[in-house]
């Protein structure tokens, strides 16, 4: 699995409506795992995402889109090496 994690500028709170475009967008990616969008309380001059994706292939594809549509966005396509799910165990490796 290969992890995108992106930030870019805001004037403000990211909206209901616009997280919620956003995550039908991504969705619909090839390779799409799971997503998360954030800001910090306190800065709402960013935005944050960290989105999962099953291969490196769709995780370069998605980072070209995004960069063509929010060129001020800085992103980094890093490789899932463990995972931690619900439970209270400790983290599984991924393979590689």
């Amino acid at each position: 699995m290969f992890a995108i994690i992106g930030e870019w500028p805001v004037e403000a709170e990211l909206e209901a409506d616009q997280l919620a475009h956003i995550a039908a967008t991504v969705r619909q990616q090839p390779g799409f795992v799971r997503g998360f969008w954030a800001q910090e309380p306190t800065a709402l001059t960013s935005a944050v995402a960290v989105v999962i994706l099953e291969d490196e292939d769709s995780a370069q594809a998605m980072a070209e889109g995004v960069r063509a549509a929010i060129p001020s966005a800085s992103l980094r396509i890093l490789r899932v090496l463990a995972e931690a799910g619900p439970s209270r165990g400790d983290p599984q490796a991924t393979s590689a």
